[in-house]
Formats: C-alpha cells, structure tokens, sequence
C-alpha cells in the first residue's frame, strides 16, 4: 500500500483529506489511526483508498476547529 505523506503539507490542504475521511466514517467506513513507528507525533491513517501519514497535532487542532464550530461528528 502506498501511504501519502501529508505532515509537510499546509494545514488547509490537511483539513481537505481529514474532511473525506470524516465523511467517509459518517458513511460507517471503518477508520484507523495508529502511532507511526517514527515516534510521537507521526500517525498513520487508513480509510477506505485513503492511507496517510500524518501529524496528531494537526488532527487535534482540525478536530477543535470542528467542536468550536458545533460540527456533528456522529
């Protein structure tokens, strides 16, 4: 599997792939995350055709953008 390495890319282009993910998982596509094994903070990602490496911090920052916005998650 080809896992695309988004942690160099800028904050808004990595809110567009967390966006397909989340709707994806709103579709009860299964989702993964997992500590990549560079350490803290790299994660991976897998959804569907989406395979990612990527940062935990941008994730939790996306993710209180979501909550400050009321965005239903489930």
């Amino acid at each position: 599997m080809h896992r695309k390495d988004i942690r160099l890319d800028p904050n808004e282009e990595k809110e567009k792939v967390y966006c397909q993910i989340q709707a994806l998982y709103l579709t009860r596509k299964p989702v993964t995350l997992k500590e990549h094994e560079s350490g803290f903070p790299a994660v991976t990602v897998d959804c569907e055709g989406i395979h990612i490496l990527t940062d935990i911090l941008s994730i939790e920052q996306w993710w209180a953008k979501l909550k400050e916005r009321d965005v239903k998650w489930f």
